[in-house]
């Protein structure tokens, strides 16, 4: 499991974290920027799987990929995907919509579980082998993931726009602390949330902060969400 966490962990970074609305633009006019946009899913996947990467990931009686061939693998498969979309979405008008969204990383995620490593997976197939990369893979859910999540959402059911600099990393930050407050001892952290929140939705009320309603309410949801599963992995 250590390397499945790490490919999903490099996937995300490169899908949400490192993909700026340049290279989110650039992708859909060009095929320069969707190889662009693909390739820095294997750099993150070498960069985290490195030590592992000479090793046999996938064996049958019939062939024996290395993780170098692996990670190119999903690379191609991950551009044939990317591409298909931007193509549906041009040529037959497909909407570019949540549900959309959602089934392109299943696709993506699915691609990776195919080439999961099986024969990497200990005897008592502990879920969580390294507890820093989960939570990882959590800190980009509640931060970029979610921004996007939340963009789409907003798009299909209120007519929402992409946020700009500054209301995207306020937002990002509100979500953080919240979700760091999950990971407090004891149960203080209950305390020091529902605080937060309040606060959140003072400045809200107040019209300090201008986001609207539909991102507050999503937004701390997916904080909730997130760090509630955080504190599950730090605590077991």
């Amino acid at each position: 499991m250590v390397i499945f966490w790490r490919l999903i962990f490099g996937h995300l970074l490169a899908d949400f974290t490192f993909q700026t609305n340049l290279i989110n633009s650039w992708k859909r006019r060009s095929v320069w920027g969707m190889l662009v946009h693909c390739a820095t899913h294997p750099f993150f996947y070498i960069l985290l799987t490195y030590p592992y990467l000479n090793q046999f990931w996938i064996k049958t009686n019939v062939f024996q990929f290395q993780g170098w061939t692996c990670i190119l693998l999903i690379f191609v498969f991950h551009f044939l995907e990317d591409q298909w979309r931007v193509f549906t979405i041009h040529k037959f008008k497909t909407p570019d919509n949540t549900l959309y969204l959602l089934w392109d990383q299943v696709i993506h995620i699915a691609v990776i579980f195919l080439f999961f490593p099986l024969n990497h997976m200990n005897s008592e197939m502990v879920i969580f082998p390294e507890k820093l990369t989960v939570l990882g893979c959590l800190f980009v859910g509640v931060t970029h993931l979610t921004t996007v999540l939340i963009f789409f959402l907003e798009k299909d059911f209120v007519g929402g726009t992409f946020p700009e600099f500054d209301e995207k990393y306020l937002a990002i930050a509100e979500r953080v602390v919240l979700t760091l407050f999950f990971l407090l001892p004891g149960y203080w952290w209950i305390f020091f949330a529902l605080l937060w929140v309040g606060h959140m939705y003072y400045l809200r009320s107040k019209r300090i902060v201008d986001f609207s309603w539909f991102s507050f309410y999503v937004g701390v949801s997916a904080a909730v969400f997130f760090g509630s599963l955080a504190r599950l992995v730090y605590y077991s």
